[in-house]
């Protein structure tokens, strides 16, 4: 049977699916490439027409500020009412009235600094007061301003004077084709409402041109409310933006002017290049394919045969004989690679070794740690068993002795496990049992327990460490002593006291030991270590608020306080 090698799976492959490969992938390429650029260009021109959009509505800002400021100046309105009615200049009190009116410019002049800004006034009697532009000193005739007087005059609203009028763009024919973009500001007498004057501004197609200047792909126009065209390259109509149009169009909406701002490129201006650039490209990668592909027929048949041995090894190897190794013919990346695959081989027969003795000492744990654990139950019935016995016999004290040690052996075996304040109170009775009879020490124990605190959980042998300090330094001396517990809750906290009447403590000691147990200090060569421990036991289990104090009592000995705050819901839980 014919089989169809891997070696042969990846020639065929190879020779199959390159092309296919290679132009998805050139087409996805284009396409993501045109994407981005498109996307890019997009962006530029949506940056290019922000900062356009920001000189024009600068522009309209200070033309509104300027005109309104100019309207509520009272200097202004007393020239403009002096001029009001004046036809023509016929005295030295006319002339001195047309200057202060001129004067009055110097405002708006000095504001805008621009050349590009025509402007002039209208009084009642139609007498036209031209500006002077105060930087190249140019002034339009009054043959031109009485044109464009004739074009404004029946677009004005004489009733309307609370803010600015857009009238719309003069074509001046006797400047080459020159043009304004007119506004125009009613002035009425605030005190008499009587119209003074009306204030024109007209905008050169020079200053827009100027601003669409910073565009370096595409076109700008700019458009009013009613959509005509107030500058800009004729080609762009008013048309809203629509998708696949072949046109990347951005739009910008100017501020109380209403005007719209709209930049259009044509795609192909900005994909045109890239796409003789992918398409050469993939002539010359084609040719180039076709020849690396006979090529590589050629030598691919060579360099397959040491990846045959190496197969041949790892079959053999699977098979099991471990001992079968690929044999080096040279120093390439092929034989290096059988060299390693042999320095693996090794290290698995050293890992299966390694494993098999590893199970083996597995097992061998398993069944210590099970004699482990019957070791403790082993004890604890043999115990049973004495205890039983000296009951039988009537020995009671020693019965009792044998339960006490087995109570504490079962507390040790639970260690890990919390405890409550009435059962540790109760293993205390079987520890003093057993301390007694180690001292020979007659030692009563008294409890004094609140109802509320028995229940509260706290960590299993947490009082023992007190107890036999009480035990072992504070009745040293002594042949019988007196311990108390009170347990209690005060202030959302449970405290625990524990007094003996011993032999008491030094104050100077007394304050060490204080210090040390408020500090956390790992002071390991200390003589009480085990209050140490207890002490950072008790801030594990109940935070840092818990704390240990010590103090002498009335009786000689020692009271130790232990604070253990309580989360409110475990106070109520334990008040219910």
């Amino acid at each position: 049977m014919y089989k169809f090698s891997f070696y042969k799976k990846i020639q065929a492959t190879f020779i199959l699916l390159i092309l296919l490969p290679i132009f998805v992938i050139y087409l996805l390429s284009y396409k993501t490439m045109r994407g981005i650029v498109i996307e890019k260009i997009e962006l530029s021109n949506q940056s290019v027409l922000e900062l356009v959009s920001k000189d024009l509505t600068k522009v309209v800002d200070d033309l509104n500020y300027m005109t309104h400021f100019y309207v509520e100046n009272d200097d202004t309105i007393k020239s403009l009412r002096d001029f009001s009615d004046t036809d023509r200049i016929s005295s030295y009190q006319d002339y001195e009235n047309y200057q202060k009116v001129v004067s009055s410019f110097d405002f708006i002049a000095i504001k805008m600094m621009s050349t590009d800004i025509n402007m002039f006034l209208v009084n009642n009697k139609g007498f036209i007061i031209p500006y002077s532009d105060i930087v190249s000193g140019k002034t339009t005739s009054i043959e031109v301003l009485n044109d464009h007087w004739k074009f404004l005059k029946p677009r004005i609203n004489m009733e309307q004077s609370t803010h600015l009028q857009w009238l719309g763009t003069i074509i001046d024919a006797k400047e080459k084709g020159e043009s304004y973009y007119y506004l125009s500001r009613v002035i009425h007498d605030p005190t008499t409402g009587k119209q003074l004057a009306i204030l024109n501004i007209g905008i050169s197609k020079q200053y827009f041109e100027g601003l669409f200047q910073s565009a370096k792909t595409g076109k700008i126009a700019l458009f009013d409310e009613s959509g005509k065209k107030i500058a800009g390259d004729s080609s762009i109509s008013y048309e809203k933006k629509e998708e696949n149009s072949g046109e990347i169009q951005n739009e910008v909406m100017i501020p109380f002017s209403k005007w719209e701002l709209v930049h259009k490129t044509t795609k192909e201006e900005v994909t045109g290049q890239i796409t003789k650039t992918f398409f050469l490209s993939t002539i010359l990668i084609a040719l180039f394919i076709f020849i690396f592909l006979f090529i590589s027929l050629l030598i691919a048949k060579r360099l397959n045969k040491p990846i045959q041995k190496l197969t041949f090894v790892a079959s053999q190897f699977g098979k099991g004989k471990h001992d079968v190794r690929f044999l080096p013919e040279g120093n390439d990346e092929i034989n290096e690679l059988g060299k390693t695959i042999n320095n693996m081989l090794d290290e698995i027969q050293k890992l299966i070794k390694n494993i098999e003795r590893e199970q083996e000492e597995k097992r061998a744990i398993e069944l210590q740690a099970l004699f482990a654990q019957i070791r403790p139950h082993f004890l604890l019935n043999t115990l049973n068993s004495i205890k039983c016995s000296l009951f039988i016999h009537n020995d009671n004290d020693h019965a009792d002795k044998i339960n006490s040690l087995m109570s504490l052996l079962r507390a040790y075996m639970k260690i890990d496990k919390p405890s409550t304040i009435e059962s540790e109170c109760k293993l205390l009775f079987h520890y003093i049992e057993i301390m007694k009879m180690r001292t020979d020490v007659k030692i009563e124990l008294k409890l004094e327990l609140e109802d509320k605190v028995k229940e509260i959980e706290i960590p299993k042998l947490l009082l023992q460490p007190f107890i036999e300090n009480a035990i072992v330094h504070g009745f040293a001396e002594k042949t019988d002593g007196e311990i108390t517990v009170i347990a209690y809750m005060e202030n959302g906290s449970v405290i625990i006291m524990i007094k003996d009447n011993g032999k008491g403590m030094v104050e100077d000691q007394l304050n060490t030991l204080n210090t040390l147990l408020k500090s956390d200090a790992k002071e390991v060569s200390y003589q009480r270590v085990g209050l140490l421990n207890v002490a950072k036991r008790v801030k594990l289990s109940f935070g840092p608020n818990a704390n240990i104090h010590l103090a002498l009592n009335e009786m000689g000995g020692i009271s130790i306080s232990i604070y253990l705050p309580i989360s409110a819901d475990k106070e109520v839980n334990e008040d219910d």
